[in-house]
This record gives C-alpha cells, structure tokens and sequence, in this order.
C-alpha cells in the first residue's frame, strides 16, 4: 500500500507551495518560480520517491522530508530562512492535518478502496477549507509575525516555538494514531487539535491589534500632533521618573528667535515647517544625551541625561545642521538651562521649568540688548 499515499502527499505539496507563495515576496515572475519548482520536484524529489516508496506509509514521513523545498524558497523569495521554516510549520500543520484527517476516515471507511478513498476525502477536505484558511488564517498569522518581530521579540520567540511544537505534536499524534483501530475518536481529536491551533491565531491576533491601537493612543495622547515630539504631560512624567530614580539631569528651556516673522513673511505653512526641523535637528544634536519635547508654540524643552554645561548648551542651540533641508533660513533661539542632581534643592517639575524659563527669558533679553548697542 506505500504507493497509496503518493498521489495525497502530491496534492499536500501543492497546496503548501501556493500557501507559502502567497506568505513570501517574489524575485521573479510567478512563471519562473513554478518552473524552478516543477524541475526541482521532478528532478530532486520524484526520483527518491520511486525508490522510496516505504516512506508513504501514510504517517507523515513525507511531510518532513518535504522541509527540504526550504532550498528553492530561499533562492525563489526575498525572505530569510528562518522565517521560511517558520512560515513552513505554518503551511505544513494545516495540510499535514489534512491529511491525518483523511488518512482516518479512509480508515473508518473501510469498505471503500483505501486508495481510492483517501484522495477523495482530501481533496474535498482542501475544497472546503484552503479558501477560508487562505482567506481568514494566513493574513492574521501574516499580521502577527509582522508586528509581534517588531515589537515584542520576545513573545515572538515564544510564538516561534509554539509553532514547531504544534506542527511536531500533529506529526506525533499521526504516526499514533496509526497504530489504532479508533478511527471517529481519533477524527475528533484530530479536528479539535487543528480548530485550537487556529483559535490560538485568532486570539493573539487580536490581542496585538488591540495593543498596537493602545500603542497608538498613547503615542497620540503623549505626542505633539505637528513635530512627533514628545508634549508637555510626557515631559514631566519623565522629570518625576528622574527625580524618584535619583538622577541627575538638566532642562534646557528653549525659545525660538523671531519666530512671528517667520510666519509673517513666509506663511504658516514655512512656519510649522520651520518648527518640525527645528525639532529634528536638536534631536539629532542631542542624540543619545537627552530628549527634545515641544512645550508650547514656539518653546521646546529638553531633557539632558547629566550635567549640562554652558558650551554644550550652547552647541546645541546653534543647530549646526540647520541647511539641510531646512525650509528658510534659522533666526536663532534663547536658551536657559537649569542642572538637578540630588539632593535636589527643588523636586517639583513646575518649578524646575519656571526656573530654565527666566533663565531663558533673561538671556533673551540680554541678547536684544546687546543687538541693538551693536546697531
């Protein structure tokens, strides 16, 4: 009977290679890739399985034998391997259930032709079920693994691993439940294995869509709408954090130069663009050393992790690279800057920020005055 199976694991090799083409992205036309596929299998792998026959004994071995496509994927798709071979345990438990599922019923069938029954009921199985598993599974699973290796490596390592045990598990249950005469018992158990395996897609799908919306409403609530810069309430929580943790840091209060004419001359739309760089370039001033965060209007704060001093403030205020890509040319800004480190002789963010404030206004004011004994 091995040479029963043959035409089975054919029709699960088909359906893996659409799924898995329907995973990954391309390098060439859909004709190349089929091609490069058709002249693998009948080169590669129909010769071993004419000398092989054993191995379709109908318990799944082929389906492990079947990784070794991972070689033309590679070469076919824009992918890494291990997210082939993941992407493969994902493809290979839904057909390798399928026809754990058909290979029982053959069974429990027994007075039809085994062979002849066995390719009948998986191919109605594939019918019945590719399209919605194309339809509804594989883009949830697709939506997971695209943000779950984003955001939360490590839950996507435990992800990983599930999904080896799952394929692993269905492989184990197969090859014993051959050995068994409880052919309906063991389609139910078969049945609700792969309905859970799914399920589990679905719940975790929708536990990280709800927490990339919970993301995004905190980084809108959080955030500057114009600059993408954190607002004032994630400014002082990040104050109080510092202070509880004992940390020493300094708030540089800064205050752009003349911005009204900014908007005056060039219009609003040069003057919100003109803060957005603004933003950009400080930032990237700062680097690795601290956080800028729009205050208000025309007034940034930002947190500097240490001891700041004048020259460094100062070095920050002149946004050396304001050229590049900059909307009109940069009027200069006002700075005042205060250092904490504990004991703090002040604890409360509101007054901190009063305090770089006058100092900033004070400044402001000593450098119109010098502007105009100079005109």
């Amino acid at each position: 009977m091995e040479y029963a199976y043959i035409l089975p694991s054919i029709e699960v090799l088909i359906i893996n290679l659409i799924t898995l083409n329907h995973c990954f992205k391309r390098k060439y036309s859909m004709f190349k890739t089929a091609a490069v596929f058709f002249v693998f299998t009948v080169f590669c792998i129909l010769p071993w399985v004419f000398f092989n026959g054993d191995k379709f004994s109908g318990n799944g071995e082929f389906s492990i034998y079947g990784f070794i496509y991972i070689i033309p994927l590679k070469f076919l798709y824009d992918e890494k391997i291990e997210k082939i071979f993941l992407n493969m345990c994902m493809s290979w438990t839904y057909t390798h259930g399928i026809l754990a599922v058909s290979v029982q019923a053959a069974y429990f069938f027994g007075f039809l032709n085994f062979q002849l029954a066995l390719i009948i009921i998986e191919t109605v199985l594939f019918s019945a079920t590719f399209i919605p598993f194309r339809k509804y599974v594989i883009p949830k699973y697709l939506y997971i693994l695209r943000n779950m290796q984003d955001y939360q490596k490590m839950q996507f390592r435990y992800l990983e691993i599930s999904m080896y045990f799952n394929f692993f598990i269905l492989a184990v249950l197969h090859i014993i439940f051959l050995n068994s005469e409880k052919y309906l018992l063991q389609i139910i158990v078969l049945i609700m294995f792969l309905a859970v395996n799914y399920m589990f897609y679905t719940i975790v799908y929708d536990v990280i869509n709800s927490s990339i919306r919970i993301n995004e409403l905190e980084k809108t609530v959080s955030h500057d709408d114009l600059t993408g810069l954190g607002n004032r309430p994630q400014m002082m929580r990040r104050m109080r954090t510092l202070i509880e943790e004992n940390q020493t840091f300094s708030v540089i209060f800064f205050d752009l130069d003349r911005f009204k004419l900014i908007n005056d001359k060039y219009g609003h739309d040069i003057g919100d663009r003109y803060l957005i760089h603004f933003g950009k370039v400080c930032s990237n001033e700062l680097k690795e050393n601290g956080k800028l965060y729009r205050y208000g209007g025309d007034e940034f704060v930002a947190i500097y992790y240490g001891v700041l001093t004048k020259d460094i403030a100062d070095s920050i205020a002149e946004c050396k690279n304001w050229d590049e890509g900059a909307p009109c040319e940069f009027n200069q800004v006002s700075v005042g800057f205060v250092v904490c480190k504990p004991p703090y002789a002040v604890k409360d963010p509101y007054i901190i920020l009063k305090h770089a404030d006058n100092i900033m206004y004070r400044n402001k004011l000593n450098k119109k005055t010098n502007n105009q004994e100079k005109g």
